[in-house]
């Protein structure tokens, strides 16, 4: 009897064991941090997560080559200062009109990282940040594929 107790109990274990994890969908999201606290200066970083690294079978994807976006924001509470994204050789063109502001990036190869613009901005209040929306335009990858539809656009976070 006990024999088949622990039978049981190896078999359980090793489903557990062989199921593959689910992994997070691709998302792009707006990470604000502030120079210090109480600081009238943030720097907004567009981020795309869930779009790099090996797939279960272990097979590389495309990696992002390009993107289009725009961050809207308050301009009673927020004033666009500059760009200041990574220099990652890509291409970027950064466009502001009152209480927007245009990003397209491109890079011949592929971003190989998660971080695609950064932008400053002086800010008028502690809160002025919640003014902020990303709105996705255009996401392709290295094979062409469009997948600006699969990608979930979340709220905004502030990163101490």
């Amino acid at each position: 009897m006990s024999l088949l107790a622990i039978g049981a109990c190896r078999e359980s274990m090793s489903d557990a064991a062989v199921a593959p994890v689910p992994a997070a969908p691709p998302s792009a999201q707006l990470e604000i941090r502030s120079a210090a606290a109480g600081d009238t200066l943030i720097t907004v970083e567009l981020h795309v997560r869930g779009l790099h690294g090996a797939d279960a079978a272990g097979a590389v994807p495309a990696l992002p080559i390009s993107v289009t976006a725009s961050v809207q924001y308050d301009t009673t509470r927020l004033r666009f200062l500059a760009d200041d994204s990574p220099g990652d050789g890509a291409l970027r063109a950064v466009h502001a009109a009152a209480g927007r502001v245009m990003v397209a990036a491109a890079h011949a190869t592929g971003f190989s990282g998660e971080r695609f613009a950064t932008l400053r901005f002086a800010a008028r209040d502690n809160e002025a940040y919640r003014t902020l929306l990303l709105q996705l335009t255009e996401l392709h990858l290295t094979d062409a594929t469009d997948v600006r539809d699969r990608v979930a656009v979340r709220a905004p976070v502030v990163v101490r």
